[in-house]
C-alpha cells in the first residue's frame, strides 16, 4: 500500500492595521508638563531636605579647592593666551 502525504500551506495572518496615535504628546512618568510651579517649588523643597549636606568645615576647604583649581587654570590659559598673542605679533600675521 502506497502512502500518499498531502502538503497543507498556512496563510500568515493579516498584519494588524498600525493603532492610531494620539495627537497629544505622551509625557513621561514624573514628567512637569502641566503641574503649577506652585506644586514645582513644593516637591523641589521636598527633594531638598532629602539631601545629606557636609559640614561647615568640609564646604569651607571644598570651596578653597575649587576657587584655587579655577585660578591655576586661569593663570595657565593666560599665559599661553599671552605666549601665542606674541608669536602672531612676532610673525606679523596680526
Amino acid at each position: 500500500m502506497a502512502r500518499t502525504t498531502t502538503k497543507t500551506t498556512t496563510k500568515a495572518p493579516a498584519k494588524a492595521a498600525p493603532a492610531q496615535r494620539s495627537v497629544r504628546p505622551a509625557v513621561a512618568a514624573g514628567g512637569a508638563a502641566g503641574r503649577s510651579p506652585r506644586r514645582f517649588l513644593r516637591e523641589v523643597r521636598v527633594e531638598m531636605g532629602k539631601v545629606t549636606w557636609p559640614p561647615r568645615p568640609e564646604l569651607i576647604q571644598a570651596t578653597w579647592v575649587v576657587l584655587i583649581a579655577v585660578a591655576i587654570a586661569a593663570a595657565y590659559i593666560g599665559l599661553l593666551d599671552l605666549v601665542w598673542s606674541q608669536l602672531v605679533s612676532l610673525a606679523r600675521l596680526g
